[in-house]
Order: C-alpha cells, then sequence, then structure tokens
C-alpha cells in the first residue's frame, strides 16, 4: 500500500482501509505528501518507518 488516492477516497499505507480526509483520525507529511489514516496506531506505525509502507 503506498497511501495513494482513489476515487472513494485516500488508502491508508499501513492497513489499507480507504480513508478522506473529512473522515480520516489523523494525518502524517511526509516528504512533501500528506498521508491519510484511518486510527492514529496505523499513524504511528507509518511515522516509525515510512519506507517500508511505500514501496
Amino acid at each position: 500500500m503506498n497511501g495513494k488516492e482513489t476515487e472513494k477516497g485516500n488508502l491508508d499505507p499501513v492497513c489499507g482501509m480507504t480513508v478522506t480526509k473529512e473522515n480520516a483520525a489523523c494525518s502524517y507529511e511526509y516528504k512533501g505528501k500528506t498521508y491519510y489514516f484511518c486510527a492514529a496506531s496505523c499513524k504511528d506505525e507509518f511515522a516509525s518507518s515510512p519506507d517500508k509502507y511505500l514501496k
């Protein structure tokens, strides 16, 4: 998963759940791009090793 946009929203790069800016639990900016997450635990996991989830 890589946090890419879909027609319904954005994919949480950790768990793959579709989220929108409006319903995201949180977001995180990395290398100039904002990623959206379904839960703070997914954001924390991503923040600890972003490149692992962007391959």
